[in-house]
């Protein structure tokens, strides 16, 4: 990830965790590969993880046109704890954070809009811009669990 122009957040506190177990983060065009080979899995079996989320709703500032762009994240999961990013272990630690997508590593709860809406921007135009992305999104199965917030 050298070239992500933001510092890596570090908060794993409880609020923050909570967005592991609502909405896990979407991945960027490199974190599903990134995730695989820590893992030690094939890009085959590392699908399993993931599904495609219905994304994120972006306004243009010119038009104020809102348009979806759809993006990748950790499946959900129903465990005895209730439902669940699937790297997230029963100690509520992520089983991939050194490797966590986009969305996981640099936001938290505590960021200012000003700061998450920058981050989420520079997200969304790799998300949209990326054919191999959207072609590995067209290649999962759809989000069968997912939380959406209005725009």
């Amino acid at each position: 990830m050298a070239d992500i122009p933001f510092v890596r957040t570090t908060c794993d506190c409880k609020t923050c965790v909570r967005c592991c177990k609502d909405q896990p983060g979407p991945l960027i065009p490199g974190d599903f590969e990134r995730i695989a080979e820590h893992l030690g899995e094939t890009p085959e079996e590392a699908k399993e993880h993931f599904w495609a989320s219905p994304g994120a709703l972006v306004k243009d500032s010119a038009t104020g046109q809102v348009i979806r762009v759809g993006t990748i994240t950790p499946k959900r999961v129903k465990t005895e704890r209730g439902r669940r990013c699937v790297f997230l272990d029963e100690n509520d630690r992520c089983r991939v954070h050194g490797v966590a997508p986009f969305g996981c590593a640099y936001f938290d709860t505590h960021m200012s809009n000003e700061t998450a809406h920058k981050r989420g921007i520079w997200a969304v135009l790799r998300q949209m811009n990326d054919a191999a992305y959207q072609a590995l999104r067209n290649a999962l199965p759809y989000a069968t669990s997912y939380k959406p917030n209005g725009y």
